[in-house]
């Protein structure tokens, strides 16, 4: 798997992620195009696997920092630490 500028993508790479206030760090937890995978959550790994909802172009990231997404409002549904992102220019390796 390679990044917008072609360099390869690596389990545990550090990335910033374009969220809407700006961009986050995030870690590269899981790759698409092989299901290679960190020490993450077991049960997630299976889910991903069994319903498989990871495309080959995407990876999963769990979020370095605080949680952009994070919120304690009880209209929207609990968001996890883990996010499904394509890999476009707006992943990018953290320097």
């Amino acid at each position: 798997m390679r990044y917008h500028d072609g360099s390869e993508v690596m389990l545990g790479d550090v990335v910033k992620v374009l969220v809407p206030t700006g961009t986050a760090k995030a870690r590269v937890v899981m790759l698409g195009e092989s299901y290679e995978h960190l020490d993450i959550d077991a049960a997630f790994i299976a889910w991903v696997k069994k319903d498989k909802v990871l495309e080959p172009s995407s990876v999963v990231v769990e979020w370095v920092d605080r949680n952009p997404f994070a919120h304690d409002d009880p209209r929207y549904a609990p968001v996890g630490n883990y996010m499904f992102c394509p890999l476009d220019e707006w992943v990018t390796r953290d320097a």
